[in-house]
Formats: structure tokens, C-alpha cells, sequence
């Protein structure tokens, strides 16, 4: 019985044949190889948890990924011609870790929004313009990743993710933010570093939990009032 395979690092062009007949693997390491596809047969490895396939050359992820109800964690970052994940990416409904970051994802398939046990959702480097509105039925994310996108604003639901400890959003296009943001009772980090934004909302100062604010390379005219609030109450504020 092999519970865990790993062939990283080899210069594969394909993933041997001989993983199809684990039906009792629960951990695949196929990370910095030369993959352009992964198999259609991996949907029926349906005990596995992990699939780290990082810095290899996938242009897609198979469809029959969806059939594995059982993986917890999926790294599919730095393959720079991964453009879309697939809508039956939805099916994975014990999925705690997602990370496709750096690659040239333009948008997200809808049905991430049924990923109801995702804790962190890793997305920088690709070229995100907006998000989808099923995102906000995550409402057991911790932590939200979206550094160097396209992102010219946030959406007003964005307070529902009410798990929310961390959200990076350095390196976007943001003018202005939602008061909705106020909202996020838990969060303790706050990076928005080199966006446009000028103003703030007040909804901030009342976020309790906040223990960092990267404000740092946008054209903030002045000092909101509870700023000072925050920094007595110990928050770091960089400016």
C-alpha cells in the first residue's frame, strides 16, 4: 500500500503510469518537473489529500480533479501558462488550501464559491480584474492572497467573509475600499501597499483585531483620525 509518492524534481513530461494503480495514495509530489497536463485518470485517486504540482508548465488542470471529495490541499502555483482553473474545481468540498499563484488567471471559475471548507485562498501574481461573486459563501477563509493583480476595487461583500485574519492586496489598481471592510471583526492584517488610494474609510479605525495596516506607496492625503486609535491599542501602521 503506498500512501505518499513522490517523483519532484526529475524533468517529467508525464506523470508515470504506475501512480494510476495507487488507489490508496493520499499524497502526490510532482512539483518542478516539466508537466503539461496532468492525466484525466487522477479523478479516480479519490483518497488523496495532497496534489503539489508546483513549477511545472500545466496549461489546465484536468476536469476529473473535481472528483477528489477527500483533498485538502492543492498547489498548482508557478506555471505560467495555467490561464483558468476548472469549473468542477467546485467539487472539492474538503479543499482547506488553494494556491495558483503566478500564473495568467484573467478570472475564476464560479463555482469556487463552493469550496465551503477553503482557510486559505492563495491567488498572487496573476492578472485578476474582479471577483466572483461566490466568493463570498467562504465564510471559513482565513486568509486571502492578491498581491500583483489587476484589481481596481473590492467588492461591498467582502465584509461577509467574516473569518478573515489576513488579506494582501499590495500591487493592485485600488482607488478606494468598501466600509464594508469595517466589518471583518477578525482581521489582524491589512496590506495595501503600491495601489492608487487616497482616501480611507472610517469603517477601519473599528476593526479591533488589526495588528498591522501596509498603507505604504499610495497617495493618502492626510491622517484619518483613527488611525491614532488604532496605534493605541497597538496596531502597526505603515506609511
Amino acid at each position: 500500500m503506498t500512501e505518499r509518492y513522490d517523483c519532484s524534481r526529475r524533468e517529467l513530461t508525464a506523470l508515470p503510469d504506475e501512480v494510476r494503480a495507487m488507489r490508496d495514495l493520499r499524497e502526490l509530489y510532482v512539483y518542478d518537473n516539466q508537466l503539461a497536463l496532468l492525466p484525466d485518470w487522477l479523478g479516480e485517486l479519490t483518497e488523496l489529500r495532497v496534489i503539489d504540482a508546483n513549477r511545472n508548465r500545466l496549461a489546465s488542470l484536468p476536469d476529473s480533479i473535481g472528483d477528489l471529495k477527500n483533498l485538502c490541499y492543492l498547489y498548482a502555483a508557478e506555471q505560467q501558462r495555467l490561464t483558468a482553473l476548472p469549473d468542477t474545481i467546485g467539487g472539492l468540498e474538503s479543499l482547506a488550501y488553494l494556491n495558483a499563484s503566478q500564473n495568467t488567471l484573467s478570472a475564476l471559475p464560479t463555482s469556487i464559491g463552493d469550496l465551503r471548507s477553503l482557510v486559505e485562498l492563495r491567488l498572487d501574481g496573476n492578472v485578476l480584474r474582479e471577483l466572483p461573486e461566490g466568493l463570498r459563501g467562504l465564510t471559513k477563509l482565513r486568509e486571502l492572497h492578491l498581491t500583483s493583480n489587476q484589481l481596481p476595487r473590492l467588492p461591498d461583500w467582502i465584509g461577509e467573509l467574516a473569518s478573515l485574519r489576513r488579506i494582501t492586496l499590495r500591487n493592485n489598481k485600488l482607488r478606494e475600499l468598501p466600509e464594508s471592510l469595517g466589518e471583518l471583526g477578525h482581521l489582524r492584517d491589512l496590506d495595501l501597499r503600491g495601489n492608487e488610494l487616497r482616501t480611507l474609510p472610517d469603517s477601519v479605525g473599528r476593526i479591533e483585531s488589526l495588528e498591522r495596516v501596509d498603507l505604504r506607496w499610495n497617495p493618502i492625503a492626510g491622517r484619518p483620525a483613527w488611525m491614532t486609535g488604532l496605534e493605541r491599542r497597538g496596531c502597526t501602521i505603515w506609511r
